[in-house]
Formats: structure tokens, C-alpha cells, sequence
């Protein structure tokens, strides 16, 4: 199954992820955008159509596509483990922006997390040696993913303290469907925007979708409601965890060699390290962390 769904080219696929995600976001929209139209006092209505409003949903939506290009074209140079691993380093990146941008004093538990994490990521390559399937040049667009996640996660913060999560999150899943599809015609992949329509492998594009792209996230923001935030942060580092473990037994992808079995663990318990410590300080006035984001894996 794996193969046949990488017949599809890197960029295609992740269009067309994000396409279907579109589709299953424009009722949620909707309905969500009528109800705050009704109840929302009009100086946050009126924010709705500033022109720096739309310049930050474009980025948002650009970053997005940057992820997820990287991300899925990683997928067909290295290991599913090591993608998945390096492309959930964006809590490490967050940190580290946050001090050299912002001037934030890290706390004792996001150094020691830094550092745990950095220690692992360098043993996890070392199977860069044996493990024919791991790349030096996979894992880096995997980590690139996480890059350009940590900008999408920036400009969410700018507008979500306002905008609802589906009146925000539907047009960046557009916006970044778009420039996939730009995208997937400058590389020359010639596949059709809509071609999972006529796929044969349509409903496993329609599951991916719907499954990761709306009841995984739109799960993680509703446990908000009843959690708090460093539950739902920790949970959502298990995805390299769970990832590898469903395509070793749906997909019967190799499972990872040792040094990923030994860094891995380790990487992992640096970013939960991060999150933790992290959560201890005061969060920013006005700001909501993204956790709601349709796409930010």
C-alpha cells in the first residue's frame, strides 16, 4: 500500500491532503463564521477584512504548504521513524526563536530539554550508516518541515486570540492548497489538483484528511476544554511514536535500526522536557496557543 500511494508525487499528495482537509473545513467554517458574525462586537468584525489580517493568513497559509511539501517529500528519502521524528521538532524551535528573537530566558528544564534532544537526534543519524532507508537529506527536509511549521504557528498566535478556529483555519488550508498545487506544476509533477478523486486509493486520502486533519486536531483543541494545555502539548509528541508503529503494521515498513531506538527515546523526552517547562512560565497577554491548527503534523 505504501508504494502505491508514493506513486503519487511528494507535492500532489500533500495538495491533496490539503484539499480534501478544505472541503471537510468549509461547513465548520461556515456555521462558526455566522455565529460569530452574531456575537462578536464590531471592531473584531472589522479585523476581519484588514488588509494586515489577509498578509498574515497568506504567510500562514505559504508556511503551511512549506510544511507539508518538505514534510511528505521527506517521507520518500528517509525512514517514516525519522521523518516523523525530526518534523515534530518544532517545540525546540519555538524555544530557541524565543530567545534570540524575543529575549526570553529559557528555564532550567527547556535547556536540559534542548540538550537531551540535540544528544538524541545525533545518535538517531548515526543509522545514516546502516540503515539504507535513512538519509541525511530526508531527515533535513523533515527538520525544514518543522521550520516552517514554527513560522505557521507564529502567525496563528497574531490572529487566533480573535478569529475563531475554523474562520481562521480554513482559509490558510486554502491558501496552502494553492501554492501545493503551484508548487506540484513548478517541479513538473502534472497531476491534476483534484486527482484523488479519480484515485483508486481515493478513500485512504479521504481517511488521512479526515481523520489527522479533523478529528486529531480538532480532538486535541476540544480536550482543552476538559485538560490542560501540557497534556494535550506531551500527547502530540507520541505521534512518532504511534506513526511508526500503524506503518510498520499497516504499511509493513521496516522497523527502525537501533541507533533510532536509542536517540529516538531521547529526542522525545527533550521536546516533553521543552513543552514542561515551558508551561511553567506566564504565557503572553491575548495570545492562544495553536494547538487547534487543522495541519501542524
Amino acid at each position: 500500500m505504501q508504494n502505491e500511494l508514493h506513486e503519487t508525487p511528494p507535492i500532489s499528495r500533500a495538495c491533496w491532503r490539503l484539499t480534501l482537509t478544505m472541503f471537510f473545513l468549509a461547513p465548520m467554517a461556515i456555521f462558526e463564521y455566522d455565529r460569530w458574525v452574531k456575537t462578536s462586537e464590531d471592531r473584531l468584525k472589522m479585523k476581519m477584512y484588514e488588509r494586515k489580517t489577509w498578509l498574515v493568513l497568506l504567510g500562514s497559509g505559504f508556511a503551511l504548504a512549506v510544511h507539508f511539501a518538505a514534510w511528505v517529500m521527506s517521507l520518500d528519502m528517509t525512514s517514516l521513524a525519522h521523518s516523523l521524528l525530526f518534523v515534530t521538532t518544532s517545540p525546540l524551535l519555538i524555544l530557541i526563536a524565543n530567545a534570540v528573537f524575543k529575549g526570553r530566558k529559557p528555564s532550567v528544564l527547556e535547556v536540559v530539554g534542548v540538550m537531551t534532544s540535540l544528544i538524541g537526534a545525533a545518535i538517531t543519524l548515526i543509522d545514516i550508516r546502516d540503515d539504507a532507508e535513512v538519509t541525511a537529506g530526508g531527515d533535513a527536509l523533515a527538520f525544514f518541515g518543522a521550520v516552517a511549521i514554527v513560522f505557521h504557528i507564529e502567525c496563528g498566535r497574531s490572529l487566533r486570540y480573535w478569529m475563531p478556529t475554523s474562520v481562521y483555519a480554513f482559509p490558510v488550508t486554502f491558501l496552502a492548497a494553492v501554492f501545493l498545487a503551484i508548487g506540484a506544476c513548478a517541479f513538473g509533477e502534472n497531476t491534476p489538483v483534484f486527482g484523488w478523486a479519480t484515485s483508486p486509493k481515493v478513500w485512504w486520502y479521504v481517511l488521512l484528511a479526515f481523520v489527522s486533519g479533523i478529528i486529531g486536531h480538532t480532538g486535541f483543541n476540544l480536550a482543552l476544554g476538559y485538560v490542560s494545555s501540557i497534556v494535550v502539548s506531551i500527547s502530540t509528541t507520541m505521534e512518532p511514536v504511534i506513526g511508526t508503529f500503524i506503518g510498520w503494521v499497516t504499511y509493513r515498513t521496516s522497523s527502525p535500526k537501533l541507533f533510532t531506538w536509542l536517540g529516538g527515546p531521547l529526542l522525545l523526552a527533550g521536546i516533553v522536557c521543552v513543552v514542561k517547562g515551558g508551561e511553567r512560565l506566564q504565557p503572553e497577554p491575548g495570545v492562544v496557543v495553536d494547538d487547534a491548527d487543522p495541519e501542524t503534523a
